[in-house]
C-alpha cells in the first residue's frame, strides 16, 4: 500500500496531528531517511537544515543523493535500503530533469510499491502527479523540458504555497482545462495519502474540475 505525504514546506512544527501521523506511517522511533535534492546543494545548506525538521519526526540517519554534480551510482542501493525517501524542494522541471537523466523514477515507484514512505516537499510533492504541468504556474522552465511526465502516484496535482487569496481563479481555470483535482496548500500544512485515500492537514482546499471543495 502506497504511503506518500505531500508537504508545502517543512516547517510543519505546530500541526502536531500531521506529524503525528507522518511518525505513525513511519512506524518506528528512529528511521533513515533518503535525501533526494532538486539541485546541487554544495554547501548541504539545505540538507542540514531539513535534517533539523527531519530529527523530530523520528529520523536520525540521513542519506544525500544526488542527482547533479555530486551523482554516485553507488549510492542507489544505499538509497534503496532507506526506511523513507524525501523529495525536497526547488524548481520542478530542473527536478524532473534531473531524476529523468539519472533513471531515478523507477526507482522511487520500486520503494513506494514496497510500502516505504515517499515524503515530498514543493516541488517534490508536485512530481508526485502524473505530469508538473501545473508547476507552470508558480516556476520557469529554465530548460525547456518538453517531456513533463512524472511519478504517477496520485491522480491529483499538487499547488504548495497556496496564500490562501491569491492565484485562486488561475487554479480553478487550470482545473477545467485539464480535468483535474487540485489541492492548494498553505505552508505549514499537507497531504496524506495512504492507498488511494488522501486526508489534508491544516488549511487545504480542493479544487475538482473548477468547483471549490474546503
Amino acid at each position: 500500500m502506497k504511503k506518500l505525504v505531500l508537504l508545502s514546506d517543512l516547517n510543519i512544527e505546530g500541526n502536531f496531528l500531521l506529524e503525528k501521523k507522518i511518525q505513525e506511517l513511519l512506524g518506528k522511533p528512529s528511521a533513515k531517511l533518503g535525501y533526494i535534492p532538486s539541485q546541487l546543494d554544495r554547501e548541504r545548506k539545505y540538507f542540514s537544515a531539513a535534517k533539523l525538521h527531519f530529527n523530530r519526526l523520528g529520523f536520525q540517519e540521513f542519506l544525500y543523493f544526488d542527482l547533479d554534480e555530486d551523482y554516485d551510482e553507488r549510492l542507489i542501493d544505499e538509497l534503496l535500503h532507506c526506511d523513507a525517501i524525501y523529495l525536497s524542494g526547488g524548481n520542478t522541471f530542473c527536478f524532473l530533469e534531473n531524476l529523468k537523466v539519472k533513471n531515478v523514477l523507477s526507482l522511487i515507484r520500486d520503494v513506494v510499491d514496497q510500502g516505504k514512505l515517499l515524503i515530498g516537499m514543493s516541488a517534490g510533492g508536485i512530481i508526485m502527479s502524473s505530469n508538473i504541468q501545473i508547476a507552470g504556474l508558480i516556476d520557469e522552465n529554465e530548460n525547456g523540458l518538453t517531456d513533463l511526465d512524472s511519478l504517477d502516484l496520485v491522480d491529483f496535482d499538487f499547488m504548495p504555497h497556496w496564500d490562501g487569496v491569491h492565484s485562486i481563479e488561475e487554479l480553478v481555470a487550470y482545473s477545467t482545462q485539464n480535468h483535474k483535482s487540485v489541492y492548494a496548500c498553505q505552508d505549514g500544512n499537507g497531504l496524506v495519502v495512504v492507498g488511494e485515500t488522501v486526508e489534508s492537514y491544516g488549511d487545504i482546499i480542493c479544487i475538482q474540475r473548477g468547483s471549490k471543495y474546503e
